[in-house]
């Protein structure tokens, strides 16, 4: 059996000259003759087989590219900042026995539209951002591994946005935070047939459950991913939910 580091700090031509790949299936990476979890680049670089995924680009924050999960960048000036930020991710993807972090294209296209310009971020910047890693972030666990703890409605809903009313096909997910005490909910909204500028508020109702979400997505297949913080739309066991109040 291969053991499996959680992370593996290298150079981008480390990884280029020892080979780098990621396997969906057990979402780790083999660099060489190394496996892990998770890679770090310190020279703030992708590998040149997967350079083309930024799509011209920024890397989300200087430390993520969509399209290369599980793979963080230190691109600097504020490397402590980046290590900080970083660590929160791994924290994250630890409290929601996750082994697939990926940042959204829509957040990293997000950032590109918003940091033109800006170049000094100081530290309430990136306190602010590590608050807002899951609707940053999508999180998902290997294939055939679930939790006992996590609820799944899979079904029809009304989106609401402004005024206008949409039915859709919704699959959602979500589970009790261990940290912060808040039922976290997040899922799919399939084919929608509307365009709307992300992120975006929405209402999410299944039957006579209603709950603030956001659109954070859109991907090819015409579908959104959305997310939510409290009490989700869809009817949970029985199960004590902390709301936050707004």
């Amino acid at each position: 059996m291969i053991d499996v580091d959680t992370v593996l700090y290298v150079g981008a031509g480390h990884c280029d000259a020892g080979g780098a790949r990621f396997d969906e299936t057990t979402h780790t990476w083999t660099v060489g003759d190394r496996c892990a979890r998770l890679v770090i680049a310190t020279d703030g670089v992708l590998p040149a087989e997967f350079a083309s995924r930024a799509d011209g680009l920024e890397p989300y924050l200087g430390v993520a590219v969509h399209g290369v999960p599980n793979y963080f960048l230190l691109t600097g000036p504020d490397t402590a900042a980046q290590k900080g930020y970083i660590a929160k991710c791994l924290d994250y993807l630890s409290r929601t026995d996750s082994t697939r972090i990926e940042v959204r294209s829509s957040a990293q296209q997000y950032f590109n539209d918003r940091s033109r310009g800006r170049t000094r971020r100081r530290g309430h910047y990136w306190r602010k951002l590590g608050r807002r890693i899951p609707s940053a972030f999508e999180v998902s666990r290997r294939d055939g591994e679930h939790d006992a703890d996590d609820d799944v409605y899979d079904g029809p809903a009304t989106v609401c946005i402004d005024d206008q009313s949409h039915g859709a096909h919704v699959r959602l997910t979500g589970r009790v935070d261990p940290i912060d005490g808040h039922y976290h909910w997040q899922g799919t909204i399939f084919d929608a047939q509307y365009d709307v500028k992300l992120p975006r508020d929405v209402i999410v109702e299944v039957g006579e459950g209603r709950a603030k979400g956001r659109l954070t997505e859109r991907t090819p297949s015409a579908a959104y991913s959305v997310v939510g913080v409290g009490a989700p739309p869809f009817p949970l066991e029985e199960i004590e939910v902390e709301v936050p109040l707004l």
